[in-house]
């Protein structure tokens, strides 16, 4: 199982505002695998989905769960297509329900969860990984401004922010000439992108990759991160036990 067929989900503590992994769906050939990780076992808030209340079960399903399936747009709604060309995604495609996901984060206002990929590296540590920037309805008009001035392909720079009272793995985006903050990585990846600077910071880059002026904020700049990583960096981003499953 790769991890172009897996995703995992992140739930925020309503009293610490911690973001802990607390699952992992993966698509198989016979249909879709849900288990807990041992990010679930870090709160005492966190509630068990809906049908799913035994941590340490492996549940099965011919069909997407509800808990995800309740996340994606309809391909029958009008919007669907211009929701898909945010994502940066071709429709022709039969797009994958997982990377939708992926791609979307399967927010909803009705609940602190949000759907991720792990970053991926081939077997000379190379990798792509996209995501939206967080951040932007924080903005003030200036820096959205220049938010919309940006251009597919256009160097954005990462800048550790390491005196953030907040995420001490908090990763700053901004553009240059002149420098303005325009926007934080996902909290999810920060701090894989931190040991990635810290390692070697000119081993990965950040570009844009779509500007959608008609998007909500969540969906409005679409970044590409890629980067090729040597063997002590990719051995330092072994996955936290907080992705671990539970047994």
């Amino acid at each position: 199982m790769t991890n172009s067929n897996s995703v995992y989900v992140a739930w925020q503590a309503p009293d610490t505002r911690d973001w802990h992994v607390v699952g992992n769906l993966q698509e198989r050939n016979s249909g879709y695998v849900f288990k807990y990780t041992k990010g679930a076992l870090k709160s005492s808030k966190f509630t068990k989905f809906s049908g799913m209340t035994d941590v340490r079960e492996t549940y099965v399903s011919e069909e997407l769960f509800p808990l995800f399936k309740n996340r994606l747009l309809s391909p029958r709604r009008p919007e669907y297509p211009r929701f898909i060309k945010w994502l940066g995604l071709d429709e022709d495609d039969n797009v994958n329900p997982i990377d939708i996901l992926a791609r979307s984060g399967g927010l909803r206002s009705t609940d602190q969860l949000q759907v991720f990929k792990k970053i991926e590296l081939d077997s000379n540590g190379q990798f792509e990984h996209f995501f939206f920037l967080h951040g932007l309805s924080y903005l003030n008009s200036m820096a959205n401004d220049r938010v919309s001035g940006l251009e597919p392909g256009q160097v954005l720079r990462l800048c550790l922010d390491l005196q953030n009272d907040y995420d001490g793995d908090a990763v700053v985006v901004r553009v240059d000439k002149p420098a303005e903050i325009v926007g934080y990585c996902p909290r999810y990846l920060s701090n894989d992108i931190k040991k990635m600077l810290m390692n070697d910071p000119r081993s990965v880059a950040l570009t844009v990759e779509r500007i959608s002026e008609d998007a909500p904020h969540n969906y409005r700049l679409l970044c590409k991160l890629s980067g090729t990583l040597s063997p002590a960096c990719k051995s330092a981003l072994i996955p936290q036990d907080e992705f671990e499953p539970i047994e």
